[in-house]
């Protein structure tokens, strides 16, 4: 049993060692530089919305020619029907995944402000205001805590919704311009995304850190139970031992 104390002291120490060296990553986070990144990648999303609405639109127009036309052969007409429909929909989906991923992307530039706006009024640099924050996390302060689960939330749902988005445009048939402009857009989301793994590895730490510390206390409690459990049994074998009886 003299080992269990040891394995959770290491344990510990080792989910310090991860907590302390996410925020060591975090203190070189620059609020500034990142709210610059995703001002820019959303208006790159906005333009890839713009384009592909006006794409919807052309496709719009061509089945309304097919639903005019005549004396097409039946088959041909249901297979260019069914080609067009199909890549409506492919691209509505797109467009409702840009829409969803440049409202992900004002969030987190909000987030981002609010940030630079404590920052600012902290009259600290960047690197002190984070390591006090480390701090106050630590502790379990409420404020900070929430603080960095919004932006946590916001930036994980931003990754999602930006490789949704890159798994849809692969299953799209891009015109070279297109795809020029996907590749732009892309380059300035692996930007955001990039930071983005700042935050959520920090609140990855945290949340180790928190679930170690809630297994060595459950570690603990059992321990603690079988101390009592012995101390029990001796008594009873005790209270036999000279004959008493229990009440």
């Amino acid at each position: 049993m003299k080992l269990l104390p040891t394995l959770r002291a290491a344990a510990f120490a080792a989910s310090m060692f991860l907590t302390q060296h996410a925020f060591a990553q975090l203190t070189v986070f620059d609020p500034t530089n990142f709210a610059q990144n995703v001002i820019t990648a959303a208006k790159a999303v906005k333009g890839e919305i713009y384009q592909n609405t006006n794409i919807l639109y052309q496709y719009q127009m061509m089945v309304n020619d097919l639903l005019q036309a005549k004396n097409l052969n039946p088959a041909a007409w249901k297979a260019a029907y069914d080609q067009i429909t199909g890549d409506i929909n492919k691209v509505k989906g797109l467009v409702g995944t840009l829409q969803g991923l440049y409202g992900d992307l004002q969030k987190g530039g909000e987030w981002v402000t609010q940030v630079q706006g404590l920052v600012t009024r902290s009259g600290k640099s960047n690197a002190q205001w984070f390591a006090d924050l480390n701090t106050l996390v630590q502790q379990n302060d409420k404020v900070a805590r929430n603080l960095f689960q919004m932006g946590s939330n916001i930036m994980q749902h931003t990754n999602e919704m930006a490789q949704r988005r890159q798994q849809l445009q692969s299953e799209l048939a891009m015109s070279p311009t297109q795809q020029a402009t996907a590749e732009i857009t892309t380059h300035y989301l692996d930007i955001v995304t990039s930071q983005n793994a700042d935050i959520l590895q920090l609140n990855a730490a945290k949340a180790q850190k928190d679930a170690q510390k809630d297994a060595q206390q459950a570690e603990e409690d059992k321990e603690k139970a079988g101390d009592a459990e012995k101390f029990i049994s001796k008594q009873q074998a005790e209270r036999a031992a000279y004959g008493i009886g229990q009440q």
